[in-house]
């Protein structure tokens, strides 16, 4: 398929005809959504932000989509699409077997929280149902954000920003909001963003490393809530991670933009109800580990060379993101106060999580969450990244940062070792806070 006259292409009826932003229904730029639905199971809300070089995939997600919802009885799908060659944003109904346009919208800056807020408000106020899964789509940089707007000055949404946004929707909604936040975007299951989204979202699922041009196995997971939409958001959570395995398992039982990506892939799903008790035992394991760094860096490295998924999930070559559990579970034989807080830790982390998978080449080292974790202060403070440098990890507003003793447990692994770990031209630029 292709773009024709930058709009994008999407399904009317049974045929696969395309053109957007219009669709099956011609709709002024003022127009109010045309129906409220009454309540029906489950509301799927689309954030698809693709103002950027991602526009090429939203094509292959409407026609997945489409033709997926079989039956829209008990299922609502609804999407804001954004993309590059077109100005404007639109929202989506797709139903029967069309993407019917009922809000456009002026061109918008995707990567500003308050228009991810201002979607949901729309949503859930003209899409009631008993459970809503909210999928924000793009790129994703980790602990900095997600949702790259190349139109509006090439800026992202900060994962603090995003959750402020998720609440403030779920407040004007008389306390009913999302259920289920999937973030269909690379390297966002972290340590750092799912503290953050402690007290937003019941349920969450991401992924630690790359996720390839199909996203979300959406075929999979619309096709079960049409069939069994009594699903509950816990249980789709679950399923999800399953099912995401099963459809990078193959280059053939399911149509991918690009077969080959299957091969490193992962998905994790959390209870969020328990990430405060994660979070506490995380700044708990932090305190005792940070007067023990300098005299076990060697222990530490060792653990961080095992730990390493996030060479896989790197967005510039200098990104470095260790699997959490494993990490921390490398570190054990150091003292024994520490041991305990880090059984501690992986207690409370298996306790929160739902399911988690990943390919069998990475045997078992993924569990989950990543965490920000540069093997150098060079790497910490990039110099050779400019636009790294927009981001400071101890300056950004994650709480797990500010209230935890991990940046602290950094600083000490960097400063303790000659060579690599203690870089002297990077050490006048650090603001050490």
């Amino acid at each position: 398929m292709s773009l024709k006259h930058g709009k994008l292409l999407f399904c009317i009826v049974a045929v696969i005809a395309f053109a957007v932003p219009s669709a099956s229904v011609v709709v002024p730029e003022t127009a109010e959504a045309q129906t409220t639905d009454d309540g029906k199971e489950w509301t799927l809300l689309m954030y698809w932000d693709a103002d950027n070089n991602l526009e090429f995939c939203t094509e292959f997600a409407v026609e997945t989509w489409v033709n997926a919802l079989t039956s829209d009885a008990e299922v609502n799908l609804v999407a804001y699409v954004d993309i590059l060659s077109e100005d404007g944003t639109w929202i989506y109904d797709i139903h029967d077997g069309v993407c019917e346009t009922v809000q456009t919208w002026d061109e918008l800056n995707s990567s500003d929280p308050a228009t991810l807020e201002r979607f949901l408000t729309y949503g859930l106020e003209n899409y009631p149902a008993k459970k809503t899964m909210l999928v924000i789509q793009d790129h994703g940089y980790s602990w900095r954000g997600v949702c790259l707007d190349e139109t509006d000055g090439g800026g992202i949404m900060l994962i603090d920003g995003m959750a402020q946004a998720i609440r403030d929707a779920r407040a004007a909604n008389d306390g009913i909001g999302v259920d289920l936040l999937a973030l269909d975007a690379c390297s966002v299951a972290t340590m750092e963003i799912a503290y953050e989204l402690r007290e937003t979202v019941p349920w969450f699922a991401a992924s630690q490393l790359v996720v390839p041009y199909d996203g979300l196995p959406y075929e999979m997971i619309v096709g079960a809530l049409v069939a069994e939409p009594w699903t509950s958001p816990g249980d789709l959570a679950y399923d999800m991670v399953d099912m995401y395995m099963v459809y990078y398992s193959s280059t053939t039982l399911y149509e991918h933009i690009y077969p080959y990506d299957q091969d490193f892939v992962a998905l994790s799903a959390f209870d969020m109800s328990l990430a405060d008790e994660l979070g506490t035992a995380f700044i708990k394991m932090t305190e005792l580990l940070e007067p023990l760094v300098a005299d076990n860096a060697d222990v530490i490295k060792a653990a961080w060379d095992y730990s390493l998924v996030g060479k896989w999930a790197n967005i510039g070559g200098w990104e470095y993101l260790p699997d959490a559990y494993s990490l921390f579970g490398g570190m054990m034989g150091i003292d024994k106060d520490l041991d305990d807080a880090i059984l501690a830790f992986q207690a409370a982390f298996d306790a929160a999580l739902v399911n988690e998978g990943n390919s069998w080449r990475f045997e078992d080292v993924p569990h989950g969450l990543n965490i920000n974790f540069p093997p150098s202060l060079a790497t910490y403070n990039s110099e050779s990244w400019k636009w790294a440098k927009q981001f400071v990890y101890h300056d950004i507003g994650l709480d797990l940062v500010d209230q935890s003793r991990w940046y602290q447990c950094l600083m000490e692994y960097y400063f303790s070792a000659p060579g690599t770990q203690n870089c002297p031209n990077q050490i006048g630029a650090l603001v050490t806070g």
